[in-house]
């Protein structure tokens, strides 16, 4: 029976955090312990859900193509990564879960060492990219069945075959309640970590007479929970797979205007799937147009959190 469960999300952008917020929350809800560890943009987010962590050292990873992603870790990653990697080690050590659920490389190494049980938690399965991307994932993949005891993947197309050793579940949302009532409006853009040009949509839509709302920008109060706020929404535009997440969840259209390659793998395989209520923009006046499409008809796509799916898979039920 598993009592209790370790938590550590990468460090390098906030959606990591994100779609363990909802894990922790359904493990507590059926009563298990919950710890949790990870850094990074996303610890805020951590820390106003209630939740205590350590600090570890931060990761950041950069590159747009292998080779550029090679190099960056080669000469930037390596020192920071042994610091990391000590640190998880030592808290898993004195935390003993029975459990661990991660996407961080460094807590799999470190769980694999001390005979812990873990799960890796992903978004992207390797029939996503081509042969640059896709074969460095399926080698990661095959390591981490090697020793894990499973891959769990968040997807918007759940009810697709699960590849090998791999368990499909929904979008993993941060769901709850806001401290107030949130008054609705027209669009809510999210421009993540990494995102682009998102000035110059909000500009052209409230130009168009649009309300617009822009996560971070001075007028946001960072959230503990973004649902209330994707829900008051008429069309979401954003970037990461956390991010539609949180969107598709509340039932709000979600225009995706992808800048990172697995981003764009998502964003591109959503519109061939052809999901209700969610659409892939290839430039800012791409965005424009389907978010002002999206605001003006009745469409939405329609997603259960997949928080509990998750949870089941973890604890066998």
């Amino acid at each position: 029976m598993v009592e209790s469960v370790a938590i550590v999300y990468w460090c390098d952008g906030a959606g990591h955090a994100a779609r363990s917020i909802p894990v922790a929350k359904e493990l507590e809800s059926r009563g298990v312990d919950v710890s949790i560890a990870g850094g990074g943009q996303g610890a805020r987010f951590v820390d106003m859900n209630g939740f205590d962590q350590p600090d570890l050292t931060t990761v950041s990873v950069a590159g747009n193509t292998p080779l550029s992603f090679l190099k960056h870790t080669l000469l930037d990653l390596v020192p920071s990564s042994v610091r990391r990697t000590r640190e998880i080690h030592d808290w898993l050590a004195a935390e003993d879960p029975d459990v661990l659920i991660t996407d961080d490389v460094f807590a799999g190494l470190s769980a694999a060492a001390q005979g812990i049980d873990f799960y890796r938690i992903d978004h992207l399965t390797p029939d996503l990219f081509g042969p640059a991307w896709g074969t460095p994932l399926r080698i990661y993949n095959a390591i981490s069945l090697l020793f894990g005891e499973g891959i769990l993947v968040t997807s918007l197309w759940p009810d697709k075959p699960d590849p090998a050793g791999i368990t499909r579940v929904g979008p993993l949302a941060q769901e709850g309640d806001s401290d107030g009532e949130v008054d609705e409006y027209d669009v809510l853009i999210n421009p993540g970590t990494h995102g682009e040009g998102f000035a110059e949509i909000r500009t052209r839509l409230e130009a168009d007479g649009y309300t617009v709302r822009t996560v971070g920008d001075d007028d946001w109060e960072t959230k503990p929970t973004m649902t209330p706020y994707t829900a008051a929404a008429d069309v979401v535009i954003c970037t990461g797979f956390s991010s539609i997440a949180d969107t598709v969840v509340a039932g709000t259209p979600c225009v995706i205007y992808p800048f990172l390659p697995f981003q764009k793998a998502i964003a591109e395989r959503a519109e061939r799937e052809g999901i209700e209520g969610v659409a892939r923009a290839a430039s800012v006046p791409d965005a424009v147009l389907k978010a002002k499409r999206f605001c003006e008809s009745e469409e939405s796509p329609d997603y259960e959190n997949g928080a509990p799916e998750f949870v089941d898979a973890v604890l066998r039920e």
